[in-house]
């Protein structure tokens, strides 16, 4: 597999740092992260595997980039997506933007709950729902998808369903903004229609207003009880370099 040094390059800087800090498999933004998987199990997401990287979109993204836990959230999901865009073959990766079809927004109503959070973000030509440049799409080399989606789940409105069931996808990696918004809906939604699904708790975040508990919770309490696993950067770096080569495309 090409580029498997840069990758144990990433995981190893990552390993070091978190040593160094005493910290060890998470930068505790907000609050240190206990995976589901012991550190030491050789974590492999085999080869019909997505990377789902979830509203990652100005509007939402520059809630949380003046901060410290956000800019730690933004450095360790840019990194993310950079490892995986440096495999061959590089797997499905999958990025949703949250926008609607006109300035009339027709997919919501006037009483829509949904509208209360995310109306204010606009059409696909408004600066607040177009991707944050942090984070790289490669859509011609790599094949990245980007989504339209109009409520919390990454599935709503759109073909995300129908690209993982095409692909023979089994198991979906999972980063975005934000934990009790995205990452909560889907990763219920994709665990009903029997997919092993992994969240990355370096890569993933609450926007203001943030109660620290509301991350903690999620990530230690409920998602491991449905049960959906919950990893650090660095098993899923480690696991990148253990898994595939990644099948995707017409001859799958």
């Amino acid at each position: 597999m090409k580029f498997q040094a840069s990758i144990l390059t990433l995981a190893s800087a990552y390993i070091a740092s978190a040593q160094e800090s005493t910290r060890p498999g998470y930068n505790c933004h907000p609050t240190c992260i206990q995976p589901t998987i012991p550190r030491n199990r050789q974590l492999n997401f085999g080869r019909h595997y997505a990377v789902l990287n979830l509203d990652l979109i100005n509007g939402i993204v520059g809630g949380v980039e003046e901060t410290a836990a956000g800019q730690a959230f933004i450095s360790n999901t840019a990194n993310w997506i950079d490892a995986v865009h440096a495999l061959d073959p590089a797997p499905l990766s999958i990025f949703t933007r949250v926008y609607f079809e006109n300035s009339f927004q027709p997919e919501i109503g006037p009483d829509s709950p949904f509208g209360q959070v995310a109306g204010d973000l606009g059409t696909a030509a408004t600066a607040p729902t177009k991707l944050h440049p942090a984070f790289t799409v490669d859509q011609a080399g790599a094949g990245n998808v980007v989504l339209q989606k109009t409520r919390y789940y990454a599935g709503a409105g759109n073909s995300l369903e129908q690209i993982l069931s095409t692909q023979k996808i089994d198991t979906v990696v999972m980063s975005g903004i934000r934990t009790s918004g995205v990452m909560l809906s889907t990763a219920y939604r994709l665990f009903d229609l029997d997919y092993n699904v992994y969240v990355i708790a370096n890569n993933t975040i609450e926007s203001p207003p943030n109660d620290p508990d509301i991350n903690t919770n999620i990530l230690e309490g409920i998602l491991p009880k449905l049960p959906v696993d919950v990893i650090t950067i660095e098993q899923a770096l480690a696991a990148l370099d253990r898994s595939g080569p990644a099948i995707y495309g017409r001859n799958n």
